[in-house]
């Protein structure tokens, strides 16, 4: 079979399951995947006929795909701030959301311009304290997550693009200690509520890792609050805490936070949604 045929067999299978815009790109990556030709190469060589090896591996991403299982897992590998990092399904898939997170933190850090000390708490693939550390060379950069599965691959990518980063394996909910104090705590931690579940695409429910995604309902805010607790005694004098949240947890986090001691305001994201929360300890009068 050719690439043109191939491609045409992808479209005619998903084509109820994905947008048009959607499923182009998805092919587009693919077939990169399989093919190693990038887009201009894939139209080039769209008659050629591919080996078998490449017609199995091909057929058997289809049936993943039909199944619901998102691209980056089917290939190993997404991208982040410009770098390519391995995933599979003990981590999430990051997002561009948490690109945005990762640029507050550095456009902080470059105001205060100092080396800072850095903990990322859930850390997945590793990929917000790598990629902070590629930004800002001279920052001491932590990574804790109670996953060894998600630890294995954060290290992965750390060696991979050659960050250093510290790694400590840590139930954040029942840790009393922590080995440093730091200048910035931040964490895309578990917030969506078992609840929404049901209204969630298959390709998040039924593949990436629950643990890193959902919370009790009665306590969707039970991670904000134990980092906020962790905060008062591990943050540095002028310390901040950075978060990503859920788009409708905003006046419940400002809230939380007031109570617990803490200056805290909200950052829209580029749908224009409240998704990131900086916050720091209120000063004594």
């Amino acid at each position: 079979m050719s690439l043109q045929e191939l491609k045409q067999k992808c479209k005619a299978t998903l084509a109820s399951e994905y947008e048009n815009i959607e499923l182009n790109s998805l092919m587009s990556i693919l077939f990169e995947h399989i093919t190693g030709w990038d887009q201009l190469k894939q139209v080039l060589n769209k008659e050629q006929k591919l080996p078998q090896v490449k017609i199995d591996q091909f057929h058997k991403a289809l049936t993943s795909l039909q199944e619901g299982m998102p691209i980056q897992y089917i290939i190993g590998k997404a991208w982040f701030m410009g770098h390519e990092y391995i995933v599979n399904e003990n981590v999430l898939i990051p997002r561009p959301e948490t690109e945005e997170l990762v640029d507050w933190i550095i456009e902080y850090a470059s105001i205060i311009d100092k080396p800072l000390q850095v903990l990322d708490i859930g850390t997945g693939s590793g990929c917000i304290p790598i990629a902070i550390k590629l930004a800002l060379p001279n920052c001491m950069v932590a990574g804790l997550d109670i996953s060894e599965s998600a630890l294995q691959i954060a290290k992965q990518n750390a060696t991979h693009l050659n960050a250093a980063i510290s790694w400590m394996q840590e139930d954040i909910l029942n840790t009393t200690y922590l080995p440093n104090q730091f200048d910035i705590m931040v964490s895309n931690p578990p917030y969506i509520p078992f609840k929404e579940n049901t209204n969630m695409k298959v390709q998040v429910k039924n593949f990436e890792p629950g643990i890193a995604l959902f919370v009790k309902d009665e306590d969707p805010l039970i991670f904000y609050r134990t980092i906020a607790r962790l905060g008062k005694q591990y943050l540095k004098p002028n310390g901040q805490l950075f978060f990503e949240m859920h788009y409708d947890q905003g006046k419940a986090l400002l809230a939380l936070f007031d109570e617990m001691g803490y200056h805290a305001e909200l950052r829209q994201d580029m749908f224009g949604k409240d998704r990131m929360l900086r916050a720091s300890l209120k000063r004594a009068v």
